[in-house]
């Protein structure tokens, strides 16, 4: 039968509600910590930003990037 392979058992995937909220997408630039920042990578908890003066880089988490005020213009942090 087709149920008893592994492969096709059901998956449960969870999903981060933070990560759709925020609506980021890699080359995103916004405002932190008085900064021009832009998104370089992303994964399911976190996202990696790039200083575009400095080249410095650093995680943040999305829970975080919803207290900016780059999201509280976009009005995301409702």
């Amino acid at each position: 039968m087709i149920s008893e392979f592994k492969f096709f058992q059901k998956k449960i995937f969870v999903k981060n509600i933070y990560k759709d909220k925020c609506r980021l997408t890699i080359g995103f630039s916004y405002i932190s910590r008085g900064r021009y920042c832009t998104v370089t990578r992303m994964w399911n908890d976190w996202f990696e930003v790039t200083i575009q003066e400095t080249g410095t880089r650093f995680n943040m988490k999305y829970e975080n990037y919803l207290k900016t005020p780059s999201a509280a213009g976009r009005k995301l942090n409702r």
